[in-house]
């Protein structure tokens, strides 16, 4: 692929990330990047600053979310760009996810009780900040408290499916998710389909009223990758791809614009966007 023009796949700590939406734009600004989608997990909580600060540093911040759903019992995420970020529905969307997280924070708080693993759960919420409570931020607790080596033998020990403190998220449809982005005047595309060989469910997605796959990413390999391209090119797709940048909260080096589109891949997302608008 030529340059990557546009990385559309990042995180801040509105939900799972490390850093403040604002680094999170500074950031790409210092990648050389001329487009950043801000897609953090079920909120849009931190698309305004970013777009604040991209104005500052002549980066183009598209307004982003990543919403969880489930397709037969089969956690997926949906990408969706171009949002009304004040839209009602999305509002209540992102709260009900918020308010079922910190339920679910709270659960496994007292499941690690129960494994010898006590951490304070109100320093957790603290260091949301506000944000979407995720695993991330209960592995470092655990990782604070002593109980783990690392972030990762958290969730090998404790927070991976079949683990002692594993609590499934708030379950929503595909449609569900894919509507809540369209009536937001925003555009849904599936994410990241080689991150757990889910190659079959892009079709599915499709038949939700999704319209773009996400091909490049972190996680995927290059075979993952031709797979993907075959699968838009015959679906009629568009491609999009982005880093999945968390900052450091995985002890990961910055990843920010190392994955995502090249200029003219972004031109014709952002025709597709503007046709909504």
């Amino acid at each position: 692929m030529s340059q990557i023009y546009a990385d559309l796949h990042s995180h801040s700590n509105a939900s799972d990330g490390s850093d403040r939406p604002a680094e999170v734009v500074r950031r790409a600004k210092a990648a050389g990047l001329a487009v950043l989608a801000l897609t953090d997990h079920d909120t849009v909580a931190g698309v305004a600053e970013a777009m604040e600060e991209g104005r500052r540093q002549g980066v183009k911040v598209i307004a982003g979310t990543e919403l969880t759903c489930y397709v037969d019992g089969r956690e997926v995420h949906v990408l969706g760009y171009g949002i009304r970020i004040d839209d009602p529905d999305l509002a209540g969307h992102c709260t009900r996810f918020q308010k079922a997280r910190i339920e679910r924070a709270a659960e496994i708080g007292r499941r690690l009780a129960e494994a010898g693993a006590p951490i304070d759960i109100e320093s957790v919420m603290a260091e949301a900040d506000g944000g979407v409570v995720g695993r991330p931020h209960v592995a470092r607790a655990l990782h604070a408290a002593g109980h783990v080596s690392s972030v990762q033998e958290a969730f090998n020990r404790f927070l991976a499916e079949g683990k002692p403190a594993n609590v499934h998220k708030l379950q929503v449809t595909a449609e569900e998710c894919v509507d809540v982005i369209r009536k937001a005047g925003g555009i849904a595309v599936m994410a990241h389909p080689g991150l757990n060989n889910q190659f079959e469910l892009v079709e599915r997605l499709q038949r939700a009223g999704a319209v773009g796959v996400e091909v490049w990413h972190s996680s995927h390999d290059r075979q993952d990758t031709e797979k993907l391209e075959q699968i838009a090119n015959d679906r009629g797709l568009l491609k999009t791809g982005g880093s999945d940048c968390h900052g450091t909260i995985k002890n990961m080096d910055p990843i920010l614009g190392q994955w995502g589109v090249d200029k003219q891949r972004w031109l014709k997302l952002e025709k597709a966007l503007a046709e909504t608008s």
